[in-house]
């Protein structure tokens, strides 16, 4: 969210001093915008709409289960999914219901009208009315990724883009130091207090770029891929919704289970998995069924929990209560321990598991075998479980 002055961004992802929103399930942090950034900000100029409040989740689960059944899966999303990045087969992903996003998303919406016998989508994330004429669904080309609930419903989807924008990153010494892409794929144009100091392709590489001006230390700079994840939402379009208040997360459990899981059934558990990434988890479930035996998992549990994102753990505390859940598994990516803000997440977290009376433990393995859950056990690789309290 931003200020009407332009003076002050809201923002959930980049971190502050100053919180926004504390008290909320998902935290916001403020920042205070002065110079150019409050320059740039001033002349964007965006119609913005108010997005409405979603439906309940039996009528999102009602849209989006037929709103599936109008889709394929494109031959290169099968064979991403297929490939050993992934190692799924073609029964996970039937029953996974992994989807491409359409090409022409307009006459899915009405397809959907005619399926559903329904003229407004209102309240229905992804869908918003198209010059007032007719419904279409906002996104872009990538996979499909359903969010279910512990009722097994589907109440929203991340989708994975095919060709996501590079972006640069900035480190600064000196404050100041800003940059971006002046043009695609890596043509990085770099400024100090709002003056061009330098313009020169940067290769895309974890590695950062020293940056020197006047001869002293600016701070450092690299290009990296931006996002590839995003939620279906169709915020800031007319009669549109957004994904989150709240956000989604998303219950996986093995296939041979879900399979038999009766939507609008809840599932109960002693044991879950705490972690990030719809895809991830998924993968990661029906690894866990097979690494372990079933006195072991009997124990340890085969479900996960897929946060929108490291903080927003608080969305899962009524959902472990529903589910009768005893015991947590915090499992968050390799980087948990050395990244400082997930770090302080990950404490939070553990702090309140604690406070609420769960049993908890730490999921921990080296990075060298994988960055995610998945990566590690796609590696044939078990992770060490701390048990915390």
């Amino acid at each position: 969210m931003v200020s009407e002055d332009g003076s002050a961004v809201a923002c959930i992802r980049v971190e502050s001093e100053r919180f926004f929103s504390k008290n909320s399930a998902l935290p916001s942090y403020l920042h205070l915008l002065k110079g150019e950034e409050r320059r740039k900000v001033a002349k964007e100029e965006v119609e913005f709409y108010q997005s409405t409040p979603k439906k309940e989740s039996v009528i999102l689960n009602e849209v989006y289960d037929a709103f599936l059944d109008c889709l394929d899966l494109d031959d290169d999303h099968y064979d991403h999914l297929t490939s050993s990045a992934r190692q799924l087969n073609d029964n996970q992903i039937r029953l996974r219901r992994y989807c491409s996003f359409p090409e022409k998303p307009w006459e899915v919406a009405k397809m959907l009208e005619d399926i559903l016998e329904i003229k407004d989508f209102t309240g229905i994330p992804g869908f918003y009315l198209k010059d007032n004429k007719y419904w279409t669904i906002a996104g872009t080309k990538g996979i499909l990724i359903p969010f279910r609930n512990h009722y097994n419903e589907i109440v929203g989807f991340q989708y994975r883009i095919d060709n996501p924008s590079n972006v640069v990153e900035v480190m600064q010494n000196r404050p100041g130091l800003d940059a971006r892409i002046k043009q695609h794929p890596n043509l990085v144009q770099i400024t100090f207090d709002g003056e061009i100091i330098l313009e020169q392709a940067i290769e895309l590489k974890k590695e950062w770029t020293t940056i020197v001006h006047d001869g002293d230390v600016k701070g450092w700079v690299r290009v990296v891929k931006g996002n590839r994840y995003f939620w279906l939402s169709s915020a800031n379009k007319p009669n549109g919704t957004g994904s989150g208040d709240p956000a989604p997360i998303h219950v996986s459990i093995p296939t041979s289970k879900l399979q038999h899981w009766q939507t609008g059934s809840l599932h109960k558990t002693k044991t879950a998995w705490l972690s990030e990434g719809g895809l991830k988890c998924d993968i990661a479930s029906d690894c866990i069924e097979k690494m372990y035996d079933p006195e072991e998992l009997e124990d340890i549990g085969t479900t996960l929990i897929a946060l929108p994102g490291v903080g927003a753990w608080r969305l899962a505390m009524p959902v472990l209560k529903d589910m009768g859940v005893e015991q947590v598994n915090i499992c968050f990516d390799a980087d948990a321990v050395s990244n400082p803000q997930v770090k302080r997440h990950l404490m939070e977290c553990a702090k309140e598991l604690k406070k609420e009376g769960y049993r908890a433990n730490l999921i921990l393995w080296n990075c060298e075998d994988g960055k995610g859950i998945d990566d590690l056990m796609l590696n044939f690789s078990i992770p060490h479980i701390k048990k915390l309290f």
